[in-house]
């Protein structure tokens, strides 16, 4: 199927799961039959395999296009200009095989060839370092929509394009120092793009990057409740001091934990082998981070947006409920600065999502159907999915709905910093596990997060009974 048809088709699913539950209602039925439960599970289950597909075309058009925009822009460059001094560009095959050296180069009675050397040393990786550091994109996403990934991938080529021409120079007079690991940064793009699509809270919140650990202050003043006055003709003005608090945000050290790849994997696998050491590596540091970025307890951790968010004074009717009155009522605890800003979305686990799925709202008076509260994003654009006319972000680290979780938030989640030291470390294992014709892989990583919250509560919870 297109893209088209697959958005279609979303529609057509969602309109039977619409009809299941106006069929319920129009025969007074508090709950579906058993067979029309499974069929709406199964109607649902099928919406979420092809919303699947939707963002895995998505992205592949994103790729493409950023693949085609970037042979486009690099054909005039392409071999070297004496006259300009410019070096060569770097085919993405000659920084596989770069990386590929590199990842190869400690392993013991192991020859490399001098091609590969050449070309790891004009790429700036030092195969004989078995520490490598690169840089994760200036900028993030602050959304998860199809056009800020293309324009956020975009930026990353723009980005290794500059670094080609200011910095990587060709043969043996190429640097550790000069060549700046361009290669690296590169190639473990994936790294990047497994920390941002896992979790959630990357896609949502405002990400950092400073060059060091150090501590980050953010001064915060909340001055809302204060008010001017009307002051009589040669009278003194009264002064009225604002009061300012801080955030500090520290630089927590996270492990992926090794991961141990057979020589014979790296000698002769014809797959990236860096983008799948990177994804790899990736995914590890963005399981943990995610987590703590949600529910850390802020003790030696990062402080979890669950943990810092207000609580709404909203009690979900039930443990395995949620209610169309319950999510008004969270709506309109966050005040319109946050609610209505651009930001404002929710945010909950899966499960919370399936209960809501199943919320129908009357669309008029005497109305015994309704219409489903979860509203399905078909235009064309990539409009998200909304509830309440909010998009709203999975996040599979929040709890399960049960008695007595945080079960489902709503705010301005860009209000959530999170912090990246700028450098990640890769270390390449090479004896410890020589006599198995293994080389393990450790990247290590400094982030912390919080919710700059000045006393406004810009993201609030509810919770279930």
């Amino acid at each position: 199927m297109t893209l088209q048809e697959l958005r279609e088709h979303k529609g057509r699913l969602a309109n039977e799961a619409d009809q299941i539950l106006k069929k319920a209602a129009e025969e007074n039925r508090a709950d579906l039959s058993k067979e029309e439960d499974a069929k709406f599970d199964a109607i649902h289950a099928d919406i979420e395999g092809l919303t699947r597909q939707i963002v895995r075309l998505e992205k592949q058009e994103s790729v493409t296009a950023s693949l085609s925009e970037t042979t486009r822009r690099s054909e005039p460059n392409k071999t070297s200009d004496p006259k300009r001094g410019q070096p060569a560009r770097v085919s993405e095959f000659e920084r596989c095989e770069a990386v590929r050296a590199w990842m190869l180069g400690g392993v013991p009675d192991l020859e490399i060839s001098e091609q590969q050397r050449a070309l790891a040393v004009r790429c700036g990786l030092p195969v004989n370092s078995r520490r490598m550091s690169f840089n994760l994109a200036p900028t993030v996403l602050k959304s998860a929509r199809p056009e800020d990934i293309r324009a956020w991938k975009a930026e990353l080529d723009e980005r290794r394009a500059f670094d080609e021409q200011r910095a990587a120079l060709t043969g043996a007079q190429s640097t550790t120092t000069t060549g700046g690991y361009t290669t690296a940064d590169a190639t473990m793009q994936a790294l990047e793009v497994a920390l941002l699509s896992y979790g959630g809270m990357r896609s949502v919140a405002t990400v950092l990057r400073t060059d060091t650990g150090g501590p980050l202050p953010f001064p915060t003043s909340d001055d809302t409740a204060q008010k001017g006055e009307i002051i009589a003709e040669n009278t003194t003005y009264n002064e009225l001091e604002m009061t300012f608090g801080q955030l500090v945000l520290d630089a927590y050290k996270y492990s992926s934990k090794y991961i141990k790849v057979s020589v014979e994997f790296l000698q002769d696998t014809s797959i990236n082998a860096a983008a799948f050491l990177g994804s790899a590596l990736g995914l590890r540091i963005a399981r943990i981070t995610n987590d703590h970025f949600t529910t850390g307890t802020g003790s030696s951790q990062p402080n979890g947006v669950v943990t810092a968010a207000t609580s709404s004074a909203v009690t979900f009717s039930g443990a395995t409920s949620i209610s169309y009155d319950n999510l008004v009522d969270l709506l309109h605890t966050v005040d319109p600065a946050y609610r209505d800003n651009g930001n404002g979305r929710w945010m909950f686990h899966d499960s919370a999502l399936k209960m809501i799925k199943k919320v129908k709202v009357p669309q008029f008076s005497g109305d015994t159907a309704g219409y489903p509260l979860w509203r399905p994003g078909l235009l064309e654009g990539g409009e998200p999915d909304t509830i309440l006319g909010y998009p709203y972000t999975i996040n599979q680290s929040v709890a399960t709905v049960a008695t007595g979780v945080k079960s489902v938030l709503f705010g301005d989640f860009s209000k959530y910093q999170i912090r990246d030291v700028r450098d990640v470390t890769l270390l390449r294992l090479d004896e410890r596990f020589a006599e198995l014709g293994q080389v393990a892989f450790l990247a290590f990583s400094r982030h912390d997060g919080d919710l700059l919250d000045a006393g406004t509560h810009p993201v609030k919870y509810g919770t279930q009974a």
